[in-house]
């Protein structure tokens, strides 16, 4: 297995594969200080006869390098986790489809907020028409940027720079909008409008906030709002239906229902350990190369989703 990018979501994935029994894992980084104190077995380059060595390629170096590294692995034959966004424009996406389809590769963008226990609970109750219909889906996240990698001047970080595909739209923001379409079961969109602007003095090329609002064929309206401003980290859902309102807030990490006889805990989800979210991803996606099946969000459906992101 290799693995292609070891700053921090690179070196959770090694741990994280570790622990679930892959040791053979092999790693690609260009720079030697990602490497400190870390043993283990470090690839020079991706040549084609490099490549070849792997079946498997998890894609985890900055967003402006995915989809050239990916058709790199494709065409190696490797499998391929990429890790989120697929990319910071859509260049190249198309050319990757035909040789994943030519070489029936498996491929997952990650989505790893689908694999929180109290997300998985959402969809399910939706599913269930339990809601009595869907109205409106509002999403909203918002982290402080220098906040957010601590040991890192958040200046240098690829979310700050535009050319590496940062800016809290495709950074913190790509979440709601991969979760939205999932929750709504992808479907079509009639109308569209995003908003973003640089309103703070942080010192980065990119913008710190954005509002996005959808109306769907299915006639559910949503918005989704996102900034690199707010002390201290946020992210809630609420959805609002026929039966009442669900709510859900991601340090409380319970699932509440609203309605006129007021506040009920649907479920609780105490001391969640957010790694683990990450470990059934990892977990889903090996099983699914292994069975040689296509992912819940794979290229073209994660590409259905960017294209939203990337039309400035």
């Amino acid at each position: 297995m290799l693995l292609i990018g070891f700053g921090s979501i690179g070196k959770r994935h090694y741990r994280n594969l570790k622990f679930l029994g892959y040791n053979n894992i092999s790693v690609y980084d260009p720079a030697d200080s990602q490497f400190k104190n870390e043993k283990i077995d470090r690839l020079k380059d991706l040549t084609p006869a490099a490549l070849r060595r792997f079946e498997v390629a998890y894609i985890c170096n900055p967003s402006h390098l995915h989809l050239s590294t990916a058709i790199k692995c494709a065409r190696a034959g490797l499998h391929l986790f990429i890790e989120k966004p697929l990319s910071h424009n859509l260049k190249g996406v198309a050319a990757l489809l035909k040789i994943c389809g030519e070489k029936k590769l498996i491929n997952l963008v990650a989505c790893n907020i689908r694999f929180h226990p109290a997300v998985i609970y959402i969809k399910d109750y939706l599913e269930k028409n339990k809601l009595g219909g869907t109205y409106l889906i509002h999403l909203q996240t918002g982290l402080y940027l220098p906040f957010w990698r601590p040991r890192q001047d958040y200046r240098k970080n690829y979310a700050a720079k535009k050319a590496s595909g940062g800016g809290i739209i495709l950074d913190g923001g790509i979440h709601n909008f991969d979760l939205l379409f999932w929750l709504n079961n992808f479907s079509p969109v009639q109308e569209y409008k995003l908003i973003y602007n640089k309103v703070s003095n942080l010192k980065i090329e990119t913008e710190d906030c954005f509002v996005a609002s959808f109306n769907f064929r299915n006639k559910i309206q949503a918005s989704i709002l996102g900034d690199y401003l707010q002390k201290p980290y946020s992210w809630t859902i609420k959805i609002v239906g026929a039966k009442g309102n669900l709510a859900w807030d991601f340090k409380e990490n319970i699932v509440w229902l609203i309605d006129e006889k007021g506040k009920k805990m649907l479920k609780q989800f105490k001391n969640y350990d957010s790694n683990k979210m990450y470990l059934d991803e990892c977990r889903y996606f090996m099983r699914q190369v292994e069975k040689k099946q296509k992912t819940f969000n794979n290229i073209e459906r994660a590409a259905r989703v960017l294209k939203y992101l990337v039309k400035r």
